[in-house]
């Protein structure tokens, strides 16, 4: 009988090679869409944190260029207004479609234009919306009582305007700086509303289908002794830029939304602890605490603001 062949030595070279395909191929299967969501996401963050004060966290994005298809989980926005929390969705941009819907006009049929399908669909499942505070609306109140205060007022009170023009003027700056800051370009209003439309490129999206599953909306805080909620089963919300009728506007929105299975309701609040004006008269005491001349200077402040001044032979307060 012969002697049996040699046995092979061992490949380490193998070994570590093998090692490496599987690890790689785990993280392309596992961890990549997690890595991926988590780049773009601290990207998006250090923008928005920076600029409005506003957290944004998504834990995985994937992307499929074959069907045109951007998916998302777990898509978090926190701010101090409100906070929007979506366990999952995907946007999907339709480019098969040969003929879909476009955005309203005089010179397109609205019966045949809302039979069609839209370009670009967002599908969401799982949405919860909770508003929580509205601070704008402080904003632009604070904003429209420090201009009554100035002196320039003054013949606008004097004619029993009681500062009107004041406010107006107030919420045409106000305006114009949501204009600004939202990239919306000043145009001479005396254009054609087509020709505006068509700068703005955020309007090239639309007309858009969102589809939502399994949603709420509650309305509340720690200083409301109810809170409002609102669920739905199934909304089908359509986003459109129509003609406005007046020339001196940009565009008209449009927006057609449908609930299945909607509720509302009012329940109590158990995260109630106080009410507004309680927390703001610590808020203030706090203050008086640490600074000792602040007590001084709201006391002066509201002696000026109840000062009556006289215009004209007129005591307006």
């Amino acid at each position: 009988m012969g002697t049996p062949a040699a046995l092979t030595p061992f490949c380490r070279v193998f070994l570590i090679e093998l090692a490496v395909v599987v690890i790689v191929v785990i993280f392309l299967l596992f961890f990549f869409n997690r890595v991926f969501g988590f780049c773009v996401s601290y990207l998006i963050r250090t923008y928005t944190w920076h600029r409005y004060k506003a957290y944004i966290h998504i834990e995985a994005i994937q992307l499929s260029f074959l069907a045109g298809r951007i998916l998302f989980k777990n898509f978090r926005y926190q701010s101090r207004n409100q906070s929007v929390y979506i366990l999952k969705g995907h946007i999907t941009w339709r480019y098969w479609l040969r003929r879909t819907r476009v955005r309203e006009n005089s010179q397109v049929r609205e019966g045949t234009n809302v039979k069609l399908p839209c370009r670009v669909v967002l599908l969401l499942e799982g949405v919860e919306w909770f508003v929580y505070n509205r601070t704008p609306a402080y904003d632009a109140i604070i904003a429209a009582a420090s201009e009554q205060r100035k002196p320039n007022g003054r013949s606008s009170q004097a004619n029993g305007g009681a500062g009107v023009s004041e406010t107006v003027r107030t919420s045409d700056n106000i305006s114009s700086l949501k204009r600004e800051d939202s990239g919306m370009p000043v145009v001479n209003p005396q254009r054609q509303v087509d020709e505006v439309v068509e700068t703005t490129p955020m309007l090239h999206l639309l007309p858009l289908q969102v589809i939502c599953r399994k949603g709420s909306i509650i309305l509340g805080n720690t200083n409301t002794p109810s809170t409002v909620v609102a669920r739905f089963v199934e909304a089908d919300l359509s986003v459109d830029a129509a003609e406005s009728r007046s020339k001196f506007d940009l565009y008209r929105m449009v927006y057609n939304c449908k609930f299945s299975r909607a509720t509302i309701q009012l329940k109590v609040n158990i995260d109630y602890k106080e009410t507004l004006l309680a927390r703001a008269s610590q808020v203030v005491e706090k203050a008086e605490l640490r600074v000792p001349e602040y007590k001084n200077i709201v006391k002066l402040s509201l002696i000026v603001a109840a000062r009556p001044q006289l215009y004209g032979g007129l005591s307006v307060i």
